[in-house]
């Protein structure tokens, strides 16, 4: 893996002779292009250190606990007809584990985490005529309006192996699939055919996000092709989106030895409003066909509803609120047994302030999000800055505290993260 890793950052560079040539050819907009008469290529890329320090962890996960270097490169391909493709592949190596010794980590920890390489989005998408595109391929698609709590937004799985360290934009895992827009005056019909079920990268056994006392089982694997379908208008000051799924159920639960995910519905809706300052926002979802692991013999059917708003109204800053209730309808006492206990009703609230300094050259950051109609059922609060030292160089500085009350937070609360990172891009 290293020695792939390397390469590939090597690759990134052999567009100049040097790195000087290198620097001298960047712009305001850096990327490398290659114009020909049939076709335009583009090459970007990030390479990107980080630093974690987690004071409080336990061993073998305290103090200096994560030097991983991250690489993503970005080709896109352009065709005379339109149509575009594009692909990019993402990797990283931690260094930490041959630093502070292989031995102190499990094994699930150490596949899992040290070091990955892997394709991220690939497809080829373009217009067929005036009112009709398509997109073919591993893509992200995103729905709903919350930039912070999961509604609506159900195709795309996470990558929630550190919890609470970046929004969910940079969370998305793409799956395959194949999407036409139609288009009918101010409306977008957008018929879906998921064609990859994949599922969250959760931390593994071992790592100090995981509770576990042992190994969980894998995911059972599924090659079935399931439905989508969003139908939204955008209208002065409003817009709205329809949404009905059937998808495979992210969380799973356990039999015969696997995680198994059955198939769930879906149906929802969206919407946003703008009156001067205030953004209005509004999600609802009705989920059945849920299943969990103390109760596999039946299904559940849940209704989760957001309500929320961001404010705009004070120079270069945004405030924001989102809250949540998902409230089970033929709820189970056996639910209260699970590893993790379910409740009936789950509140989520989420709070967001963002202030732009220096000609926004630096940018400040607060979230927190916290569970239970009286805040008081864990959560996380996250502090950061980031800096724009150039336009190819940006440096994030900030702090991650993880808040008890509730029998799963209160297992996270020693975790707090203090991270740094640094990256370049070209």
């Amino acid at each position: 893996m290293q020695l792939i890793f390397g390469l590939l950052i090597f690759l990134s560079l052999l567009h100049s002779d040097s790195i000087d040539n290198l620097m001298e050819g960047f712009n305001s907009e850096p990327s490398i292009k290659i114009e020909k008469k049939s076709q335009d290529l583009e090459i970007r890329g990030t390479i990107t250190q980080e630093i974690l320090e987690s004071p409080t962890s336990s061993k073998p996960h305290n103090g200096f606990s994560s030097l991983e270097t991250s690489l993503f490169l970005d080709y896109e391909h352009k065709f005379t007809n339109g149509f575009k493709f594009k692909s990019n592949i993402k990797g990283y190596y931690n260094f930490i584990y041959n630093i502070r010794g292989r031995d102190n980590y499990s094994r699930d920890e150490i596949e899992q985490l040290e070091s990955e390489l892997e394709p991220f989005e690939i497809y080829i998408d373009g217009s067929v005529s005036e009112d009709l595109d398509i997109k073919i391929g591993r893509q992200i698609v995103v729905w709903g309006r919350s930039d912070t709590i999961r509604v609506t937004d159900i195709l795309n799985p996470i990558d929630n192996r550190r919890p609470a360290m970046v929004d969910i934009d940079d969370l998305r895992l793409p799956i395959t699939m194949a999407k036409l827009d139609y288009f009918i005056g101010d409306w977008r019909v957008t018929p879906i055919a998921i064609l990859e079920q994949r599922f969250s990268k959760n931390p593994p056994f071992g790592a100090g996000f995981n509770p576990s006392p042992k190994e969980l089982p894998k995911d059972k694997r599924y090659g079935d092709i399931t439905p989508a379908l969003s139908i939204g208008g955008e209208f002065e000051n409003w817009d709205i989106n329809f949404y009905a799924s059937q998808t495979r159920s992210d969380s799973g639960y356990l039999q015969n030895n696997k995680i198994s995910h059955n198939r769930i519905d879906m149906v929802g809706t969206a919407c946003n409003i703008l009156n001067g300052s205030w953004l209005i926002k509004s999600e609802v979802a009705y989920l059945n066909g849920l299943k969990f692991t103390s109760t596999a013999d039946k299904t559940f059917k849940r209704i989760d509803m957001l309500a929320g708003f961001e404010y705009n109204g004070i120079a270069d800053s945004m405030l924001s609120y989102d809250i949540v209730l998902r409230d089970i309808n033929n709820y189970d006492d056996r639910l209260s047994s699970e590893l993790i206990p379910i409740k009936k009703r789950l509140y989520q609230h989420a709070f967001r302030a963002t202030s732009e300094f220096f000609n926004a050259t630096l940018t400040g950051n607060y979230l927190v999000s916290l569970y239970g109609l009286g805040l008081n059922s864990g959560g996380f609060q996250r502090l950061w800055f980031d800096y724009d030292i150039s336009d190819e160089v940006k440096a994030t500085l900030g702090f991650v505290d993880y808040i008890g009350g509730s029998k799963l937070s209160d297992t996270l609360k020693e975790n707090d993260i203090l991270f740094g990172t640094i990256s370049y891009s070209f």
